[in-house]
């Protein structure tokens, strides 16, 4: 649902905001004057803005579901039906909205959207659809390709805000008191600058066939659907 959200939200925001910004800035200025910003720069931020939006919303109800995921990945509760419920009785809906939850998860999440969005749209502008025109029978190989690209340099870019959101989301609020900066400290103090790439392999390992996939079928979706 959060992935549905995230992109229904980023898409919208794109339509909404890529006008608005030329008729105000660009080279369709409502006032007739010069073009303040080139429209390559004003999509770039349309981008940007659309991403952080998009993210802001559907980082929320992420949220729960990344609490009671990593609880059992450390081996806290041996199945999900009594992480749930335990967790419940011990602090009811705030268990699963720790201290600083929301505000880390946003803060990895925010940025891998537009590291990731940003690269897929480069990628998208500057190689699939020039090479489509010629070659279209392997356009869902060139939109896997970039997908996955993307979805790489996003998470490798953005691992240091993982592993900061794990630590956070999975120890109790009287070890960090829920502050991203204490915890991120914690870390270097620790492992030093390294410690912050713990865990990108994996992440690589999920998220470049993930995003490689996802796209394939997204933008499918969308010349099905004639969304533009």
């Amino acid at each position: 649902p959060s992935v549905g959200l995230y992109f229904g939200v980023y898409s919208y925001c794109k339509r909404m905001i890529g006008p608005r910004l030329k008729g105000c800035l660009g080279s369709e200025r409502v006032d007739k004057k010069d073009a303040f910003c080139s429209d390559g720069k004003l999509h770039t931020l349309t981008i940007i803005c659309s991403a952080a939006i998009g993210n802001t919303i559907a980082s929320c109800s992420r949220v729960p579901y990344e609490v009671v995921k990593q609880s059992l990945q450390t081996g806290k509760y041996p199945s999900t039906f009594q992480a749930l419920s335990s967790m419940w009785k011990q602090g009811g809906m705030r268990s699963f909205f720790p201290l600083g939850g929301v505000s880390i998860q946003m803060v990895r999440d925010i940025p891998y959207a537009i590291c990731t969005l940003l690269t897929y749209e480069y990628i998208k502008d500057n190689w699939v659809l020039k090479k489509s025109v010629d070659d279209p029978n392997n356009r869902w190989l060139r939109d896997m390709v970039a997908g996955g690209t993307a979805g790489g340099i996003g998470s490798y870019l953005t691992n240091p805000f993982d592993v900061i959101k794990t630590r956070l989301q999975t120890s109790g609020p009287s070890v960090y008191g829920g502050s991203i900066t204490t915890c991120a400290m914690a870390v270097l103090e620790e492992g030093g600058a390294k410690a912050f790439l713990r865990g990108s392999v994996p992440r690589l390992i999920h998220k470049i066939p993930a995003n490689g996939c996802f796209f394939v079928f997204y933008e499918f979706f969308r010349r099905v659907l004639r969304v533009e």
